[in-house]
């Protein structure tokens, strides 16, 4: 008989080294499925690694990305469809590891009308299935989906709240400024009373406008209804941003402005169904998340007259997950929060690297959120941004502006490397090494939220080492320095003590130089300053002073004047690099420049405008409109009529005069010719020298076989000379060792294009609109900022110029993008038929078809007087 009580050490031991490796195999991260993958490569689109070098520029976190040739996937068999895709409360889960099977099959679109330029012989409308990296993928860091198992009974973790690990008592808390609003200048102009046949013109368009954005909303309702992006071609949804219903939340104010009510009531039942507590994704893209939920929400509740109350308690719902991000010992948010339970209660900083738009464009959201509830917390969170941003200011390598990466965690990195393990024994008996106290163990799970986090991996490990994309980090490491600096959150204790001189924002450490701009990674940071102003009624005089200093480095090094063949005076904003601080104003030795135009940059001349308008700039008035018509200039440069995504330009060297100069364009196409010319010689002469050798080699008489070589080869039936056997007809080698008759061709002298024909090629073969250098990114993705500018414009000035430019960008955009069920970002606006790509993100319903609705609106209807958009 066995007995238990023999056994029962080595069953104890047993037990306790089970739990122990179940204990430390554990990661902290949870996620719902360690095989889920993003639907694009991290290391291609989502910007630079954590310890990547200075110039690691060609990556965006936010904002686009410059193209690759792109990488066409192979058809994979399809797998069968849910029988319920989309719909009412439809789960986040996918059921392909890219993106969600299409509802309905793909469509033919080959009715779709098309402008008399397209050549109708090409096949038009053809998505491109299955295509990643930066060129088709996701925009972004933000960008990021994920695909659940099917797991029945899996516990479904929920975000909890904890107290903060570094609150801000009460009466340090930043409080929204109170008193009478100062007078703000009139924004919007007097605009002439319209005659009855241009009311009616204004009429119809307005209705198309409306059309298109019903196709599209009707599109999404039946195919998406509750995720956050529709699949305008194949049908079915994606979810990049949380599955929280991006599109429907984003749209709302656009639903409520073009007279949609029943659909925006509808839409209200939809809305009480989102938990913003639980995702199938890990982190929260914070800036992302507060731009298109949280505005989504504030905006429609503005919009709407504050009738709906629901609005307000989803927006409150949200922030409260939001503002556990600032909870830092400097207060400076994480900008990718992990929003598990035994993620939230440890203490976290920010990250060494960190996009200037993401960490300074959260002031609006949050400002109206606190003046709506009066929690002055909301506001106290953005505001300690703010006043960070303006310290910083005047303290970069460019001097008034901010660089396009920051280092948020508030910790220097200067005496890192010294950094001396303690000795052995109790941490306070460290005498003086500047070093943490061991990392405590984490506490066993108490809840089925934390018990996801005990047992699962994370989906992706992602080392702060190899991807910024794991922005936050835990507040407790091991002390050991490593070899190489590597971008990471400083290390801090419990007690929120941190081991590393404290600083305020500043440049990435290990970094020789700074990119400074207003395109992607930059842009809504300084778009924010005169919004957030008029926002606070002018009671903030610290916004108007950041705007004013940072505009005149704008004006001094950024913009440009870019050599075209029209006779219009265009500006653009150059992407700046700075090792140090100029000396004086003329002063450009530090200073290397990418002359280029971004569709993301066109909010700018919108910002000019509003800002010459409230701060009393007449003169940017006029820049403001050179820098809208340069993108309405990219606009009407392509064979579809839609600006690029990115592309570079010459800039002119005298902004006051600036003719077209033919040879000086053609020698940035071909800048070296005679280099051409000396290359192609080389390869002929490499290619001469092999052919002689081959040639020799085939007139050298072949070596008699040796006897073991006669005996392996007559094995395989190869008859000899003098053998008299043989399996299989062959040649002898005698006869194989004579010369080859005909010898070696002799390569052909290369024929060298001429810098001319040279020039005329690439044009033909790249597509170089005239004055177009490189075309870096040719898509579009619907994007509004180009058509944000021309509605501004005109709202300002009254002048019908830009509701006559306008209307023929929305020919364009419509004639190219429509589908059947909505419309779809497309792959090279270059091409006379481009193809789509299968992707309709929330701005289009949100921003760029409100825009050129509102531009053929009443200028009554969201005056810029009575609303900051």
């Amino acid at each position: 008989m066995l007995r238990i009580r023999r056994y029962r050490v080595f069953v104890a031991f047993t037990i306790i080294f089970v739990l122990t490796v179940f204990h430390f195999a554990r990661s902290r991260d949870w996620s719902p499925a360690a095989e889920s993958a993003p639907l694009v490569d991290l290391a291609e689109s989502n910007g630079p690694p954590a310890s990547a070098p200075d110039h690691d520029s060609t990556s965006s976190q936010h904002g686009f990305v410059p193209e690759s040739p792109p990488q066409i996937a192979k058809p994979e068999a399809k797998k069968p469809e849910p029988e319920a895709v989309g719909g009412a409360g439809a789960a986040g889960a996918t059921d392909s590891k890219l993106d969600t099977p299409p509802k309905t099959p793909p469509k033919d679109t080959s009715h779709i009308s098309k402008p008399d330029k397209i050549d109708s012989t090409v096949q038009y409308g053809n998505s491109i299935p299955g295509i990643l990296g930066p060129d088709f993928g996701p925009q972004g860091q933000g960008r990021l989906e994920v695909t659940l198992p099917d797991a029945p009974g899996r516990p479904e973790p929920h975000w909890r709240k904890f107290p903060e690990h570094f609150p801000v008592p009460s009466e340090k808390l930043i409080k929204l400024p109170t008193g009478q609003p100062n007078k703000i200048p009139k924004l919007q102009a007097q605009f002439a009373e319209e005659s009855a046949v241009e009311q009616v013109a204004r009429n119809q368009k307005l209705a198309t406008i409306k059309e298109a954005f019903e196709h599209a909303w009707k599109g999404y309702k039946s195919n998406a209804m509750g995720h956050d992006e529709l699949r305008p071609v194949e049908g079915g949804y994606r979810d990049p941003f949380l599955g929280w219903g991006a599109t429907l939340v984003d749209s709302l104010d656009s639903l409520w402005i073009m007279g949609m009510e029943d659909e925006f009531v509808a839409a209200m039942e939809e809305i009480k169904k989102i938990d913003f507590t639980t995702s199938s994704r890990k982190d929260i893209p914070v800036f992302e998340t507060v731009i298109r939920y949280l505005g989504g929400l504030l905006g429609a509740y503005d919009i709407s007259g504050q009738k709906y109350r629901v609005l307000l308690d989803k927006a409150i719902e949200l922030a409260e997950i939001l503002i556990g991000a600032f909870d830092t010992p400097n207060r400076m948010p994480v900008m990718y929060y992990n929003w598990a339970p035994d993620y939230v209660s440890q203490p976290h900083r920010a990250n060494t690297r960190v996009v200037l738009a993401e960490i300074g464009s959260l002031s609006m959201e949050f400002t109206r959120l606190a003046q709506l509830t009066k929690e002055d917390r909301y506001y106290d969170a953005i505001a300690r941004i703010t006043n960070e941003l303006e310290k910083m200011q005047d303290n970069t390598r460019l001097p008034g502006m901010w660089p396009i990466q920051v280092d948020a965690s508030g910790c220097k990195k200067a005496h890192r490397k010294s950094a001396q393990l303690p000795p052995l024994g109790k941490p306070e008996e460290a005498q003086g090494a500047n070093v943490p106290s061991p990392p405590m163990p984490m506490r066993a799970p108490t809840d089925v939220e934390s018990y996801m986090n005990y047992i699962s991996p994370s989906h992706q490990k992602r080392d702060a080492e190899s991807f910024v994309h794991e922005d936050t980090e835990p507040a407790v490491y091991d002390a050991v320095p490593t070899q190489t600096p590597v971008a990471r959150a400083p290390v801090i204790n419990e007690a929120g003590k941190s081991y590393c001189e404290e600083q305020g924002l500043a440049s990435p450490p290990y970094s020789s130089s700074d990119r400074f701009g207003l395109g992607g990674q930059s842009d809504s940071t300084y778009e924010y300053l005169p919004k957030e102003y008029m926002l606070l009624g002018g009671l903030v005089d610290q916004y108007r002073k950041m705007y004013q200093r940072s505009m005149e480095v704008v004006r001094d090094y950024i913009l440009f004047r870019p050599m075209i063949k029209d006779d219009r005076d265009l500006r653009f904003a150059a992407t700046v690099t700075s090792t140090r601080p100029p000396a004086g104003k003329d002063d450009f030795d530090s200073l290397s420049y990418q002359y280029e135009g971004t569709h993301l940059t066109c909010f700018a001349g919108g910002m000019f405008a509003v800002g010459a308008k409230i701060f009393d700039i007449p003169s940017d008035m006029s820049l403001a409109a050179k820098f809208t018509d340069g993108c309405v200039w990219s606009y009407e440069a392509t064979a579809t009529g839609i600006m690029p995504e990115g592309f570079e330009v010459l800039s002119c060297e005298n902004a006051a005069s600036c003719p077209w100069n033919e040879t000086r364009y053609n020698e940035v196409l071909d800048p070296h010719p005679e280099y051409r010319v000396k290359q192609a010689e080389l390869v002929y002469e490499k290619k001469v020298k092999s052919a002689k050798q081959a040639q020799k080699d085939l007139e050298k008489p072949a070596k008699a076989p040796s006897h073991d070589q006669e005996n392996q080869v007559a094995k395989r039936g190869v008859k000899f000379h003098g053998s008299e056997e043989t399996t299989t007809p062959s040649k002898t080698v005698e006869d194989s060792a004579e010369p080859h008759a005909s010898g070696v061709a002799m390569p052909d002298k290369p024929s060298v294009l001429s810098h001319e024909d040279f020039v005329k090629a690439r044009i033909q073969d790249e597509r170089l609109p005239a004055g177009f250098t490189k075309i870096s990114s040719r898509k579009y993705i619907l994007r509004p900022e180009a058509i944000e500018s021309v509605f501004i414009m005109y709202r300002l000035t009254g002048d019908n110029y830009w509701r006559e430019k306008g209307w023929k960008m929305y020919e364009a955009v419509s004639a190219y993008t429509r589908t059947e069920l909505a419309h779809s970002a497309i792959h090279d606006v270059t091409s006379g038929a481009p193809l789509f790509l299968d992707s309709m993100e929330s701005f289009w319903l949100a921003e760029t078809l409100k825009y050129f609705y509102l531009l053929f609106s009443d200028p009554s209807v969201v005056s810029l007087d009575e609303y900051v958009l």
